[in-house]
């Protein structure tokens, strides 16, 4: 039985850092303002010679291709008053790739966040196992330990960006599909290197500081509730 509450207390502080790191993967990924971003600050339209309106309506279809169950991206744009395929064979096959590693993430975000809703349900609300400052240790742990990765990832990121992107591309995917030809290639036009150092580094900020909030209010929680009598004070984390 204790094996089992440890499994389970252990489960929900992992459940911290995967429901932070994978919610702001999934926001990023479906907010248009990041395709704009894109789109208007990396001389896109210059770069692949396609007007911005058709640019800005391919990001609404690769939007709608990470939520749809469509197998294959078709995006037809106009360009020098011709309709063609935005993306070639490989590009599309790469972004059939990326699909696939999305709808994990997108499973990991909610496996995650419904795990940490039915723990605090379960376990602090309705069977009383723990008590509400055990629970605050255990989000400070979380908490903590996505500060700790974040730091590390960026220690790794300002050694260098380029490799490490390479090395995260060969360790994600088990095909090369996704080395595209920046002279050729829209995909990569569209999203330079440039713009995924900019993202990973703004989804870094964006976990760390929410990562933050919680650390502080799990450490005033335990500040204000520091004086109560012992048996009520916090037992070990993993009993």
């Amino acid at each position: 039985m204790r094996i089992v509450r440890h499994l389970t207390t252990l489960l929900f502080i992992l459940s911290i850092p995967v429901a932070l790191v994978t919610t702001n993967i999934r926001f990023v990924a479906n907010e248009p303002r990041v395709y704009r971003y894109a789109i208007d600050n990396y001389d896109v339209v210059q770069t692949t010679g396609i007007d911005r309106d058709e640019l800005i309506r391919s990001g609404v279809e690769i939007r709608r291709y990470f939520n749809n169950d469509a197998d294959r991206l078709e995006i037809q744009v106009e360009n020098n008053g011709r309709q063609e395929s935005l993306f070639s064979e490989r590009e599309t096959a790469h972004m059939a790739d990326v699909k696939d590693r999305f709808r994990l993430v997108n499973r990991a975000q909610e496996l995650s966040v419904l795990y940490g809703a039915v723990y605090v349900a379960a376990v602090v609300l309705w069977a009383r196992e723990i008590s509400v400052r055990r629970l605050a240790v255990q989000v400070a742990i979380g908490s903590a330990l996505v500060l700790v990765a974040i730091g590390v990832v960026g220690g790794i990121g300002m050694a260098g960006f380029d490799s490490a992107w390479e090395s995260f591309h060969e360790l994600l995917f088990s095909n090369d599909f996704w080395r595209l030809n920046p002279r050729t290639d829209h995909l990569i036009q569209m999203f330079p290197p440039d713009f995924w150092e900019s993202i990973v580094f703004f989804i870094g900020v964006l976990v760390a500081a929410e990562a933050a909030v919680l650390l502080i209010i799990a450490g005033i929680y335990l500040g204000v509730t520091h004086g109560q009598p012992r048996e009520q004070r916090l037992e070990p984390y993993f009993a």
